[in-house]
């Protein structure tokens, strides 16, 4: 046996002594307690985030509304021709507020408008699609501006809400009553098809949900003679996305 054999073979032995006493003692440490340890707050919200929830409890009062949730923990998967991947959609989105209804289920779902500086179109994809989640939930989801200054009264901003709700997906056996009215509703020659003005596609802003009348349509004329819809597929934050800088309060 060589010299270099003898050398790797005496390094390898004290590398596999050095483990054991390294497992030996670790094995006979003792588990700590506890009682040394110390922690620090971390910020939970910023100064902003804390007035818009001021201002969005005093909007829904009585109700829950709870800020920085993930979709994960919002919704379920109802039905999707790939679960997995339906799920993973839960766990990539999330919303800065979202509002609970008497029953606890999310009703409306916010986000405060950014101005994106980078990958704008990939973020107003994502976007699309937290909307489209989130509306075959039954969740209105809307842009807030970024500031309570430039948002309206919690009354007016409640009463516009109210014009906006979604209803929320029928049970099993509620899907089963609706079919058979509908059949019935055939035979008699009577069909009712709602029609609230709104595309799948479209995104809300401020502008958009101001503009609903009691019929919970958009005010059409009225944006086009300001050459504006009020909202539509547009990147948040963009000055088109809401129809402009103008202030929405007190409308």
């Amino acid at each position: 046996m060589d010299v270099v054999t003898i050398a790797l073979l005496s390094a390898a032995a004290l590398v596999g002594l050095a483990l054991c006493v390294w497992a030996i003692r670790r094995l006979r440490r003792p588990e700590s307690s506890g009682r040394d340890d110390r922690y620090s707050p971390e910020r939970i919200l910023t100064a902003e985030q804390a007035h818009m929830l001021d201002y969005l409890q005093d909007t829904f009062p009585g109700q829950i509304v709870l800020p920085n949730m993930m979709l994960k923990d919002m919704l379920t998967v109802r039905r999707a021709n790939d679960r997995k991947r339906a799920e993973e959609r839960l766990y990539e989105q999330k919303v800065d507020f979202v509002v609970c209804g008497p029953d606890g289920r999310p009703s409306f779902a916010f986000d405060v408008e950014q101005h994106h500086l980078s990958d704008a179109k990939a973020k107003a994809h994502k976007v699309k699609i937290k909307n489209r989640i989130l509306k075959t939930a039954g969740v209105r989801f809307v842009f807030l501006k970024n500031g309570i200054h430039r948002m309206p009264s919690p009354a007016d901003f409640r009463a516009q809400l109210n014009l906006a709700e979604l209803p929320k997906p029928k049970s099993r056996e509620q899907r089963r009553e609706s079919a058979l009215q509908q059949l019935e509703s055939q035979f008699s020659g009577f069909d009712q098809h709602g029609n609230t003005g709104f595309r799948e596609s479209e995104i809300m802003g401020m502008s958009g949900l101001m503009d609903l009348n009691r019929n919970g349509r958009r005010g059409f004329d009225e944006a086009r003679l300001n050459g504006n819809s009020g909202f539509g597929d547009r990147e948040p934050g963009d000055s088109r996305f809401d129809g402009g800088s103008h202030d929405v309060r007190g409308r």
